[in-house]
């Protein structure tokens, strides 16, 4: 299988980084293939500007688009991996997905009103918060939703694992490190 992890955090000192590399490490060991684009190191820009509709209406892809575009291509399996902030993903994130996941790419409009053209991916998403989960049940119920409807079912993407790992700041290493081997077990063949 070929697993495209989208990383959306700014220290690569995280936990996110931390667990993404770990992934990365476990699945290229199982003989699966593994891309991970890091949205911070690439310098991604996740502002989707007039330019961008006007080449888009024209049929150009920015090339930026369009080399994100081809890792999505290339997945069977995405992986969102980002920290919660105020609620949600980062703006960064928010941002690729607004500017990747174009129409005629990700969806199409048709007579009974849209298609989702990823399948058969499927999407995953690999979240961590300051706050430990019970204060978060109900964002994290909503978030299950924006990316499980929302994103993932509109384009066409079969919802697979949506993890949360609490408190993250505030718990021991020994946590930390129990989360990590949580989401190696949740993808593990």
């Amino acid at each position: 299988m070929k697993h495209l992890i989208i990383l959306a955090h700014p220290n690569p000192a995280s936990f996110s980084s931390s667990l993404v590399k770990a992934l990365h490490d476990h699945l290229l060991s199982e003989g699966q293939e593994v891309t991970v684009r890091n949205l911070y190191e690439t310098g991604f820009n996740p502002v989707l500007s007039a330019d961008d509709f006007s080449a888009l209406a024209d049929n150009k892809v920015p090339k930026d688009i369009e080399i994100e575009q081809g890792y999505v291509k290339w997945a069977d399996h995405l992986i969102f991996a980002y920290p919660v902030w105020w609620g949600g993903m980062p703006a960064v994130l928010k941002g690729y997905i607004d500017r990747v996941f174009t129409e005629g790419f990700a969806y199409e409009y048709v007579a009974e009103g849209s298609k989702g053209l990823l399948s058969p991916r499927k999407g995953s998403t690999i979240c961590s918060t300051g706050a430990c989960s019970e204060e978060y049940g109900k964002v994290q119920d909503a978030m299950k939703v924006i990316s499980g409807e929302v994103i993932f079912d509109f384009t066409g993407i079969k919802p697979y694992r949506q993890l949360f790992y609490g408190g993250v700041p505030s718990v021991s290493d020994e946590v930390r490190k129990s989360y990590i081997q949580d989401a190696i077990r949740e993808f593990s063949k």
